[in-house]
């Protein structure tokens, strides 16, 4: 069984890889969203040799079969995190990248108006860190 435990098919990987793996992993123990760029690091500091273009085809193989999801934050980089992680909301150090998401519990519907059905929502925090203040 993979160490990745929602990965529905192995022929939804192709070709399993030392890199592939690698990057699973990464993901598997992240407590943070993820760039392409964050990605390649880890990978290298875990002294696993691997390139931009392993890396997005990794993630756009995560991306089509739902084990990770892309996070938007407007102005920055896409960053990815593991698609089965509870709702949470994130904040953005204007000096570090991103930090982790903060928990559930907020509840949206008490701000928007009577009868408005909220379907979605995107919430982003936007300040500067404990470490870098």
């Amino acid at each position: 069984m993979s160490k990745f435990p929602f990965i529905h098919t192995m022929r939804d990987w192709q070709r399993q890889t030392k890199q592939r793996e690698a990057l699973r992993e990464i993901f598997l123990t992240s407590e943070r969203p993820l760039t392409i760029a964050n990605l390649v690091a880890l990978a290298h500091e875990k002294h696993i040799k691997i390139g931009q273009a392993t890396v997005y085809r990794t993630v756009n193989a995560l991306l089509k079969i739902g084990e990770i999801k892309s996070v938007q934050i407007p102005g920055n980089d896409a960053l990815y995190e593991k698609a089965h992680l509870n709702h949470h909301h994130h904040f953005k150090c204007e000096k570090v990248y991103d930090l982790p998401g903060c928990p559930e519990g907020i509840d949206f519907q008490k701000f928007v108006p009577k009868k408005f059905k909220l379907i979605a929502h995107d919430f982003t925090f936007y300040g500067i860190c404990a470490s870098c203040a």
